[in-house]
């Protein structure tokens, strides 16, 4: 009777550590490099080209589930943005990758020109970890009042999400990085969609708006 008290007992706040996760008891936090003002006025440098996100090692779509954000928060903010598919043709017709520009100024500057951009901006996800929850069980040794038996009890296995964003934006002319935003966001759930939704925009907070040409 003592041991299948002790069953009932674990059994239930596994059950109480579910309903808790599915319910949205979930804790994040979000960590930021201290904010920078850009070296150029964004208002004078338009248009702006947002390059493809490359998904992160081993996660597809991690990359490309990530760019429509941006984009669209850049558009809020009153950027002019060259279109996505203008990007991705010059790109695939020079064989270049945004990773590829970050360490060839002379590169981004004639893709820039291609596409008749001010401004480009190109983000990274160095880290990008999700770990699912799941149902599992354990092997316990439980008294039963003669000896010890061994049973075999429900066990829940918490997810987590941690994504590292750097978001880097290049004056097209000289090719010069004028303004940069990284941080760090941790969760203890696995809904890592919603976590970088939310790193990118605390990160695109710091990016000043621009204020979109009166209409006639």
């Amino acid at each position: 009777m003592r041991n299948l008290l002790r069953l009932q007992k674990y059994s239930f706040l596994t059950l109480a550590a579910v309903c808790l996760s599915l319910l949205g008891a979930c804790f994040y936090r979000v960590n930021l490099e201290p904010p920078v003002s850009p070296k150029v006025d964004p208002e004078k440098y338009q248009p702006l080209a947002l390059l493809p996100i490359q998904d992160a090692s081993g996660l597809p779509a991690s990359g490309s589930n990530l760019y429509p954000i941006l984009l669209d928060s850049l558009e809020k903010k009153g950027y002019s943005l060259v279109s996505q598919s203008e990007v991705a043709s010059i790109l695939e017709e020079m064989n270049l990758t945004p990773l590829l520009l970050l360490s060839d100024p002379d590169s981004l500057k004639k893709v820039a020109e291609r596409l008749k951009a001010r401004l480009l901006m190109i983000a990274t996800l160095p880290e990008y970890r999700e770990i699912k929850s799941r149902l599992g069980s354990q092997s316990l040794q439980m008294w039963d009042g003669q000896s010890f038996v061994e049973q075999t009890l429900p066990t829940y296995y918490g997810g987590s999400s941690q994504v590292r964003l750097i978001l880097r934006m290049f004056e097209s002319e000289k090719g010069e990085l004028v303004w940069m935003s990284e941080g760090t966001i941790r969760a203890s759930s696995d809904a890592i969609e919603t976590y970088a939704r939310k790193l990118a925009e605390r990160l695109l907070m710091g990016l000043p708006p621009v204020h979109p040409p009166s209409s006639k």
